[in-house]
């Protein structure tokens, strides 16, 4: 009987750390939408990073809807941040430099799954790289654009 309680004690222990991380996460959004300028864009691209991370699970688990939704959600917060940024002033290298790594992860995600798969991360890259390509021109003009793939 001690195997299955101990089973049972672990099973309880996982599902306590879940709710936990979807309590933070929550707690997360909800401060990135309350907030304004500088410290918006920081909480925007924080909770887009970890929706990435949450879509990347969701994937590895074969939810695939549930999955392109995180996806979406991503594009979504990586979104409010770059115009968090821009309208402030403030946090555009760093926003830039998280946007680069969404995109770089994103890549890395797409390239595990399936060929049939990897549309909605396609379409994600390509969102957030010209969110990225708009924000590097609005930091230093239109010649800052990127040329290419970055």
């Amino acid at each position: 009987m001690r195997p299955y309680l101990a089973s049972a004690a672990l099973l309880l222990a996982l599902g306590g750390a879940t709710l936990a991380a979807g309590d933070m996460m929550t707690q997360l959004k909800a401060k990135a939408d309350a907030a304004r300028g500088g410290e918006r864009a920081k909480l925007c691209m924080e909770y887009a990073r970890q929706e990435l991370e949450s879509a990347n699970n969701l994937y590895n688990g074969g939810q695939l809807d549930e999955a392109k939704a995180e996806i979406e959600q991503v594009v979504a917060y990586a979104r409010k941040g770059e115009d968090a940024a821009t309208a402030s002033g403030k946090q555009l290298k760093e926003t830039e430099i998280k946007l680069r790594k969404l995109a770089e992860r994103l890549h890395d995600i797409g390239n595990s799954l399936d060929f049939e798969d990897r549309g909605p991360v396609k379409q994600a890259i390509d969102q957030i790289q010209q969110l990225r390509s708009d924000l590097l021109v609005k930091m230093w003009g239109p010649q800052a654009a990127p040329k290419g793939r970055s």
